[in-house]
């Protein structure tokens, strides 16, 4: 973690990059992409809403999207970072892809990347993420992984310090560990 603004992903039928925030403007950018501004109810224009609103069909969201195809792609954007990366993401379903998530959580293994994978509760059905000490078991490799299914979107906004620090704190012991095997 630095002091560099994040980058922002959105995936549905595809991956993509969102514009980066700017500094001094974070609510500018919630605004615009972060919250899915209502359309008009007699409107059809394509320049009615926010910058996301506008960007649906282009991103492909309410499509389905792949958490696996998702992975691949943040994997390959960061695998060959030269700082530890937390990518926080926010999933919905991992229906049928449970194989190729696992795929990919080994494929990342030895990166430095670390997967925060957070999801609503009871939203998400039984998948790899509710078992990834079965997939730690059998790939001892992949410790950079873990799964939060108590992310409640509706009051998580206003984090307080400690559900914050509950948060990284995966990620924290994980980097730590990987400094003490760099330097072992």
């Amino acid at each position: 973690m630095d002091s560099s603004l994040p980058d922002v992903w959105i995936y549905g039928a595809d991956c993509h990059r969102l514009p980066a925030i700017q500094s001094g403007s974070l609510e500018t950018w919630i605004a615009d992409w972060a919250v899915l501004a209502r359309s008009p109810v007699f409107s059809e224009s394509r320049e009615s809403g926010n910058p996301l609103a506008r960007s649906v069909r282009e991103y492909g969201l309410f499509k389905g999207g792949s958490v696996a195809d998702a992975m691949e792609v943040l994997r390959k954007e960061y695998g060959t970072s030269r700082v530890p990366v937390l990518v926080l993401f926010h999933v919905e379903s991992l229906e049928g892809e449970d194989r190729r998530v696992a795929q990919q959580l080994e494929k990342a293994s030895g990166k430095p990347l670390f997967w925060q994978f957070l999801a609503q509760p009871e939203e998400m059905s039984w998948s790899v993420l509710n078992r990834l000490d079965d997939v730690r078991r059998e790939r001892p490799r992949i410790t950079n992984a873990h799964y939060n299914d108590s992310w409640n979107m509706d009051i998580s906004a206003g984090l307080d310090t400690l559900q914050q620090f509950a948060m990284i704190k995966p990620y924290a012991r994980w980097a730590r560990e990987s400094r003490r095997r760099a330097l072992g």
